[in-house]
């Protein structure tokens, strides 16, 4: 049985009062929210005692399937594309959904990219899950995380939350789609224009960005 849906993006004042107590960092504002925050906060806290950087993050070689076809996928690195970008996505936070139509858009202007859309939450069936993206007809494949192994890896903690890697499966970018929590709403577009240093041969003038969205829910939570 699922558990309760997100109601909208801006849902829980008390809740999220409580989390900017704990959360130093870019994630102060959590804006979208629903769920227990227990391993939210023990990473955000586990981030900052170690002086936490996405960049000593490196993937490694992986398996999962695609949430829509249900064929197993192998992800190896170093990577043939030069560069890959991973977004965690949910089939019903609303904003995730917001930003769905800019994504369509980066996959058609980036064409040279990998792109993978990766669905971590828990609270959200299988079956949920296969009817929203078969209907986003993303241009892209989605992934499904289980037991949260990549987002705890990367240290996802909302949707959408993205991550840029080189081939070597090393993170050059880590946060927001944008600086909204609404897409179209957005004034400043940072996964784009990393991307766009990156296709231009720059380094990227953003290696982390403050991502707005309603938090991952683990399975144990």
């Amino acid at each position: 049985m699922d558990k309760k849906p997100y109601l909208r993006c801006n849902n829980a004042p008390q809740r999220r009062r409580r989390a900017q107590r704990f959360a130093a960092f870019q994630f102060k504002d959590p804006l979208c929210y629903e769920g227990n925050m227990k391993l939210t906060l023990f990473f955000l806290i586990t981030f900052l005692s170690l002086n936490f950087s996405w960049a000593a993050i490196t993937l490694e070689d992986f398996k999962a399937t695609d949430v829509v076809t249900d064929q197993e996928q192998g992800f190896t690195f170093p990577s043939k594309e030069k560069y890959s970008v991973m977004i965690f996505v949910s089939a019903q936070c609303p904003c995730s959904a917001s930003h769905e139509g800019l994504l369509k858009d980066l996959k058609k202007d980036f064409k040279d990219f990998a792109f993978i859309g990766v669905h971590a939450n828990a609270n959200e069936s299988t079956e949920i899950a296969k009817a929203h993206f078969q209907a986003t007809q993303f241009p892209f494949p989605v992934i499904q995380d289980k037991k949260s192994l990549l987002a705890n890896k990367l240290g996802a903690l909302k949707t959408p939350h993205a991550f840029v890697l080189n081939a070597q499966g090393t993170v050059l970018y880590a946060g927001g789609v944008t600086d909204s929590h609404v897409g179209p709403s957005a004034k400043k577009h940072y996964l784009r224009e990393v991307l766009e240093d990156l296709q231009a041969g720059k380094q990227p003038r953003h290696k982390e960005g403050r991502a707005l969205g309603c938090y991952i829910q683990r399975e144990d939570e």
